[in-house]
Formats: structure tokens, sequence, C-alpha cells
């Protein structure tokens, strides 16, 4: 496997994320698997109480929108122009509803400390940054975003079924392009190389990468930011964790 088929840019993200490209390779997700486990986690995690919770990395706002459904005051925060300009038109005559866009990494520069009941990171939205300093940077945030004994709720892929299943090639048609798809895990990264030519007739490539994170890594890293007793689910039933769950779904307090 050639070298430039995993070469990146540190902050692949950036632009990635506001692309055509990413929406229509992506566009596949299943909203009423979204909602329903968002109802679990308004039932079982949070009490049905009515909260204002920051959703962080919310993208074009399906999980904040099912949250407001279900009575809580959400703060949807994204990287991505493309997705928050969306959430905001699709939402505007919902009072329970703001978006705005912010890097993870500068959350204290836009939204005060104490203000939010709490947090909820879904969907892999974490683990890019090329510095663990940052990972570590952005729970600390959270946690002083939050009040005391707010909730922290953070959705990330199990590594364990990652490494079992990892389907290293696959071609993908969405939306009239083909992408074409190298996966691997290397050196505590889980990357996928992403090869199309886009409408205009351009090669595009972009890797992904995204941390190899145990579960036991992510509860160090929310402990080290000052997180407590934790609870693991497996998957979006709130079934508990195994090596074979398909997510890692860490619940913690402040």
């Amino acid at each position: 496997m050639s070298q430039d088929l995993w070469k990146r840019k540190s902050d692949w993200f950036v632009d990635w994320f506001n692309s055509e490209a990413y929406h229509l390779l992506y566009n596949n997700r299943d909203e009423d698997e979204a909602f329903r486990f968002i109802q679990r986690v308004s039932t079982q995690i949070l009490d049905s109480r009515n909260q204002r919770l920051l959703d962080l990395g919310c993208g074009k706002g399906r999980h904040a929108v099912s949250l407001a459904s279900m009575g809580h005051e959400v703060v949807g925060v994204d990287l991505s122009e493309r997705s928050i300009l969306f959430a905001q038109n699709a939402n505007k005559d919902n009072d329970s509803l703001s978006f705005l866009r912010a890097d993870m990494r500068e959350l204290h520069h836009q939204l005060a400390q104490s203000s939010f009941d709490g947090a909820l990171l879904l969907f892999t939205s974490f683990g890019y940054f090329e510095d663990d300093k940052d990972h570590e940077g952005v729970l600390k945030q959270v946690l002083n975003l939050i009040r005391p004994k707010g909730i922290f709720l953070l959705d990330y892929f199990n590594l364990d079924n990652v490494r079992d299943t990892l389907k290293e090639n696959e071609l993908i048609h969405r939306g009239g392009l083909i992408f074409e798809i190298d996966r691997r895990i290397h050196n505590g990264w889980v990357e996928k190389s992403i090869r199309y030519v886009s409408r205009k007739g351009k090669h595009e490539h972009v890797v992904e990468r995204v941390r190899a994170f145990s579960p036991n890594d992510l509860q160090s890293l929310c402990e080290n930011a000052g997180f407590h007793n934790f609870e693991f689910f497996g998957n979006y039933q709130l079934e508990g964790l195994s090596r074979r769950s398909q997510r890692c779904i860490l619940v913690a307090r402040k």
C-alpha cells in the first residue's frame, strides 16, 4: 500500500466536515435510531428532567432536535459552517434550540462556565487531534461548562469491535460519486483513506484519523479532567458494554 494513500493533513476535519462530499458519504445515518437513542438517554440517564444541554459536535442537529422534542433546552456546537447554517435554518422557529459555530478546543471564549446541566459528545465527534493535550483540554472545558453533579455522555466506537470487524477496502456509491475507501489501525490511530472524483472532475483525497482510544483510555482521560461515577454501555439500546459491542458509550458526572 503506497505511502501517498495515507498522506494527511493534521486538521483534516476542518475542510472535510464542511464539504459536500462528506455530507454525501454519510447521508445514510438512521434518524429513527438516533431519536430512539436520545429518548432512552432522556428517560434513563437524564431522568426526563427539563435540562439545559450542550450537544458538542452536533453536525446538522439531529440529536439536538430530538433532545429539544423531549423538553430540553439545547445548544448545538459544531465546527462546520455548512452544518450549523443548515441546523439554524431548519430550526429557526424552535425557541428550545440554538446553534453555534465553534471549535471545541475554544469553548471557553463563547460559552459561560456552569451554564449547562449536561453535555453530550455523540457519534465519535472526538479523538481527532494530533496532540492528546487538546483532547484533555476539551474535556476540562466541558467539565467547567456543566454544573455540579451534571452529566457528561461520550459516544465513541468500541475499539475491540473495530479491530475484530475492520473492513480494509470498500467502494461506496453516494449521490453520483464513487468513494474508494481503505481502512487501517496504525500507530494508535484508526484511519480511513477516502478517494473520489468530485462533480467538477477533480481527484480528491482525504484521510480521516481518530485516536484508537479504548474504553479504559476514555475513562482515564475523563478522570484526569475531573469526572467520576462512570457507567458504560455498548449500543444505542443502552445495553452493557462487551468486546462485541459496536459502541462505547461512557456516562460520567462532574
